[in-house]
């Protein structure tokens, strides 16, 4: 059993998963089901000094000094970053801040997974099979096109509404039909998934879209919606599928990156 203490903080049921697998190698594991930093989490700091600490996903909001604490050559491995946690990392060496969300095999596998949940979600709202049916995909990053991928394999019709004229291209050498995000091209009655991070869906796109259709919105926080009448628009956010839905499976991919950056922290 090797001796480097962790904390693990998350409400998202990956990590509590996460939590188990490191505990069947390392003697000291504390999981606190928390997406906050409190005072708590702030007195274990103190008094058990973890040498690894895996914060949530979704940024920290963290008080200043809180990892002034910290032991030397201690390693904290970030999701989402924020103003208040870069402050902090001041006190991590710079090698020692790993941010996991963005190791490449990471990010790929769990785009499968986040597009598998869209799925079961999909079928769990709607009650209806995606053969047949049609589909808008926002953006055609790596999420967009695993669901792209699959919902074609499924039988469904996909159209790729993208801002850059690379992914448009790009979609159609797939063999997609791809056109402009804008509100013109949303002519059709079919389902939305959005996978584009920040608030592009305006009241000109409100106007246009016909408002029986329902919008699955996959992509971080804040969501898509920048109009005032939220409650007239049949928007479904859904944040973190891979963990619930597949939570065990998320954890094995969580836990896979980062006893792998671990490995090269001991071995560097």
């Amino acid at each position: 059993m090797m001796k480097d203490k962790w904390l693990i903080l998350g409400k998202d049921l990956r990590f509590k998963e996460l939590a188990v697998q490191l505990s069947l190698d390392f003697e000291q594991v504390i999981y606190k089901y928390t997406d906050t930093w409190n005072d708590e989490i702030q007195q274990i700091l103190l008094t058990e000094k973890p040498q690894r600490i895996v914060l949530p996903i979704h940024a920290v909001e963290l008080p200043k000094y809180a990892f002034e604490a910290l032991p030397k050559g201690a390693a904290v491995f970030v999701g989402k970053s924020n103003q208040t946690l870069q402050q902090e990392l001041q006190y991590v060496d710079e090698d020692r801040a790993i941010y996991y969300l963005q190791d490449e095999s990471y990010i790929w596998l769990n785009a499968r997974l986040t597009s598998e949940g869209m799925l079961c979600a999909f079928y769990e709202l709607e009650s209806a099979s995606v053969y047949g049916k049609s589909f808008y995909v926002t953006g055609f990053g790596r999420v967009a096109k695993m669901l792209a991928y699959m919902l074609h394999k499924l039988g469904a019709n996909v159209h790729i509404l993208a801002r850059s004229n690379s992914q448009i291209q790009e979609a159609i050498a797939y063999g997609y039909t791809a056109s402009q995000l804008l509100p013109e091209n949303l002519t059709e009655p079919y389902y939305l998934i959005n996978t584009i991070p920040n608030k592009w869906f305006t009241e000109e796109f409100y106007q246009q879209l016909d408002h029986s259709v329902t919008i699955f919105d996959v992509a971080s926080a804040p969501g898509c919606l920048n109009i005032e009448d939220t409650e007239s628009v049949n928007y479904k956010l859904l944040p973190g599928l891979p963990g619930k839905y597949f939570p065990q499976d998320a954890a094995n991919l969580l836990a896979q990156v980062i006893i792998r950056k671990n490995n090269e922290l001991r071995e560097g």
